[in-house]
């Protein structure tokens, strides 16, 4: 069986700076893999078989190509895990792939770490943790211009609903106590505990 590629921490650094990540954009992904991090580890502990590693390095790269995409319209969900496909990061390039729209819904008990990053991420708003609903308010003021992009972003807002409350479900806590559950010294600081190395 051949082991699956996840590159580290410093990898994941090191292709943000190849890439020329802007650094708002370095700053949010840093802040989505703290809280991807903080609901896999909790996730963990009631059960779940989450990789923290693997969603800790789909976090910070999630947005990988986005800073260039902003330039050619491109999708960069898409050219985000095609360039990490190539690179031969298969598996965190599925994720990447995922994380504005899930391309199915998964049903089960389990949660997936394509479930946890496409989370994290609707719950980051630049670099800050904030609701469902802050969030969405701000993706619908810049994305939701026309009568069917409106429509799509409500229709991404009910299905993140769905994960969020099968994430919660299972902590047993509400969403809107996440930012007090997560305590971590410095915004932009991931936690060292999390991962072993």
């Amino acid at each position: 069986m051949k082991a699956k590629r996840i590159p580290t921490r410093d990898e994941c650094f090191r292709l943000m700076s190849q890439c020329g990540m802007l650094s708002h954009i370095v700053d949010h992904s840093i802040e989505v893999a703290r809280v991807a991090l903080y609901l896999a580890v909790e996730l963990n502990k009631k059960g779940q078989r989450l990789d923290l590693e693997l969603i800790e390095a789909a976090s910070l790269l999630h947005d990988l190509t986005k800073s260039e995409c902003l330039k050619t319209k491109a999708d960069h969900a898409r050219t985000g895990s095609e360039f990490l496909r190539r690179m031969g990061y298969a598996r965190v390039g599925e994720i990447v792939a995922e994380h504005i729209y899930l391309s199915r819904e998964d049903d089960s008990s389990w949660v997936t770490e394509e479930e946890i990053v496409n989370y994290a991420d609707k719950r980051v708003q630049h670099d800050h943790l904030v609701s469902l609903e802050e969030r969405f308010r701000d993706l619908m003021e810049r994305y939701g211009k026309s009568q069917k992009a409106s429509e799509q972003m409500e229709q991404l807002k009910r299905a993140t609903r769905r994960i969020e409350n099968k994430i919660f479900s299972i902590l047993g806590i509400d969403p809107d106590d996440l930012q007090i559950k997560i305590s971590c010294d410095g915004r932009t600081s991931l936690p060292t505990i999390w991962i072993k190395k």
